[in-house]
């Protein structure tokens, strides 16, 4: 009897002292969950740096883990770890770049040419008939190059070498109207156009997508139109996919959101919006705006508003100052202009505010969560939040 009693003694404190050891980790998870979720930082440290030129006039993207600066005579690429890894040169009077993980498209806006690049350089070139007006690339290197002409627009399709692909969109722009935005989705097989026409006096548009793998047998690939928004005299200049199954439209008075998920029965929510809009903003989360609105004893103050790819608005702000610059990381919002940076959550918890002591002509992700790139006149920095 004494032997059972130790022994049950015995279980009951091995079964403590796991319990115990359980309650600590768990303690030492909390903490740092908490630590990590209401820290704020004051300042930051800078990891590497290069002198770069040309920066003021230069686009700067993110690609891969990495960033391509867009000069006027080329691109160069620049590793996380600060190494230049690629230069690529062109002649183009207006370079511009749209990229999508690890594929980027740059191309001569109002002019003929365009290249498509990954990570290890150029992968090819090629040229079109009419100028190009915008392009987009999708993951997995098909790109969509919009043109015109006088009377038509044309949207071309390119493979990942910039070999032309046979899949052509024309578009008399008397009966269709003039593409004002386009978007390709990740996968590369749907496409988003929004349409502007001019109807009576009145300006309008409409939403196309069109799908090169589910609408095989429909005419002209399209399966689905939205023409609802002549009914509130909606102009719509942006379009987004976030994801293969979620695209959004956004206008002047009002977002759509479309579910893709059914390819061939997409379906839209309508969220009205009537304060002025600023800036657009989104990645495959979530969609931000910044509008501007009036109070009541006149004023204009800068709203924030975060929706989810659904359409569920998930944050509404007042901002205190209104930024130039804003865009979306790892579940963060950055605002930043010349000199100041404003970094908070998706829900609004205040992570850094503080200023630059040099003019800052572009800021990106960096890699991590607090690593972020900075471009000022001279020189590209990654610095890290501390």
């Amino acid at each position: 009897k004494d032997y059972q009693r130790r022994r049950k003694q015995q279980r009951f404190q091995n079964w403590m002292a796991v319990l115990g050891a359980v309650l600590i980790v768990a303690a030492v998870i909390l903490g740092i969950y908490l630590f990590e979720t209401f820290r704020t930082y004051k300042t930051f440290r800078v990891e590497w740096e290069k002198d770069v030129i040309g920066a003021e006039s230069s686009q700067f993207v993110r690609l891969g883990n990495g960033t391509v600066q867009l000069g006027a005579d080329g691109a160069t690429y620049f590793s996380d770890g600060g190494e230049t890894l690629w230069s690529v040169p062109y002649e183009m009077r207006s370079p511009q770049g749209a990229v999508q993980d690890a594929y980027m498209i740059i191309y001569d806006k109002k002019g003929q040419s365009l290249i498509i690049c990954d990570t290890q350089g150029e992968r090819g070139r090629s040229s079109t008939s009419y100028a190009i007006t915008s392009a987009d690339i999708s993951s997995q290197g098909v790109a969509v190059v919009l043109t015109e002409e006088k009377e038509s627009s044309y949207i071309s399709y390119f493979d990942s070498s910039a070999g032309r692909l046979e899949i052509e969109i024309k578009s008399p722009l008397e009966s269709q109207g003039y593409p004002a935005a386009i978007s390709i989705s990740p996968d590369g097989q749907q496409l988003m156009v929004s349409y502007l026409s001019v109807s009576g006096g009145a300006v309008s548009s409409q939403v196309v997508f069109y799908d090169f793998e589910e609408g095989k047998d429909v005419p002209n690939r399209v399966v689905g139109a939205f023409q609802n928004y002549k009914e509130t005299d909606t102009m719509v200049p942006f379009v987004a996919y976030m994801s293969n199954q979620a695209g959004v439209a956004v206008g002047d008075n009002m977002i759509s959101f479309y579910s893709t998920e059914d390819r061939t029965d997409i379906q839209q929510k309508n969220v009205p919006i009537t304060e002025p809009i600023q800036k657009v903003f989104c990645d495959e989360t979530y969609l931000g705006l910044v509008t501007a609105k009036t109070t009541e004893d006149g004023a204009t103050v800068p709203m924030l508003y975060l929706y989810s790819a659904e359409g569920v608005c998930l944050l509404q702000k007042e901002l205190t100052d209104q930024m130039e610059h804003v865009f979306l990381n790892s579940g963060k919002i950055v605002m930043y202009e010349a000199s100041s940076c404003l970094i908070q959550t998706v829900k609004g918890r205040m992570r850094y505010d503080n200023s630059f002591e040099t003019a800052i002509t572009a800021m990106l992700p960096g890699g991590s969560q607090r690593e972020y790139i900075v471009v000022s006149d001279d020189k590209i920095e990654k610095v890290r939040l501390q």
